[in-house]
């Protein structure tokens, strides 16, 4: 069994993968990691040529964590390798894929509401590229929930790493007059890069 994760750096693979090998110890099932995403930055080569490997090796299956190119999900449909995509869609044309997600647009609306509740009215959202399709449901329920409670958002993209999440931010907040209230990371590694910075900008 293979996991094709979206960067390992980020805890949140870590935690699924321990959960992936717990469910299979019984089986005596090996799993086997492919990185697509090292130190949070998505490779396209790289994609392809660990789905050439997978598809080498005969693996008896993948779980995907970020969807894959359609080409590649159709390799393996070909070679009769199932592949279930975790927290990411697959392919449009692929949509018979089986998929298991959070509720992302409804969570993210759960978020606008809890920061209006508390008076807070200007937000900044930094997010990863759209390569990770969790940003699309993500994007949206914090737009629609911004509208909701007459909000203000500004979305900031960066690369999905701690050190890309530090210089996107350190821009923003350079150019953002006066500093927004809230800031909204969009995953693990874009909050810890955020944190990084506000530890500096606190500390000078």
């Amino acid at each position: 069994m293979a996991v094709i994760t979206a960067s390992t750096s980020n805890s949140y693979y870590l935690d699924l993968m321990a959960g992936i090998q717990h469910a299979l110890k019984p089986a005596n099932w090996t799993v086997v990691v492919a990185d697509v995403a090292v130190d949070g930055v998505y490779e396209s080569l790289l994609e392809d040529r660990i789905v050439r490997r997978l598809i080498e090796s005969r693996t008896a299956g993948v779980i995907s964590t970020l969807t894959l190119k359609p080409e590649n999900t159709k390799l393996f449909a070909n070679w009769d390798i199932p592949v279930v995509f975790v927290d990411s869609s697959p392919p449009a044309n692929a949509a018979n894929f089986p998929s298991v997600t959070t509720d992302n647009y409804n969570a993210s609306l759960l978020v606008g509401q809890h920061l209006a509740e508390h008076g807070y009215k200007d937000w900044t959202f930094l997010v990863y590229p759209t390569k990770w399709s969790t940003r699309f449901d993500r994007e949206r329920g914090i737009r629609d929930a911004a509208r909701l409670h007459n909000a203000r958002v500004d979305v900031i993209e960066c690369d999905n790493d701690s050190e890309a999440a530090y210089e996107a931010l350190g821009v923003h907040l350079s150019k953002s007059k006066p500093v927004p209230q809230v800031l909204i990371a969009g995953n693990n590694p874009l909050l810890l890069g955020a944190l990084k910075l506000l530890r500096h900008v606190n500390a000078e």
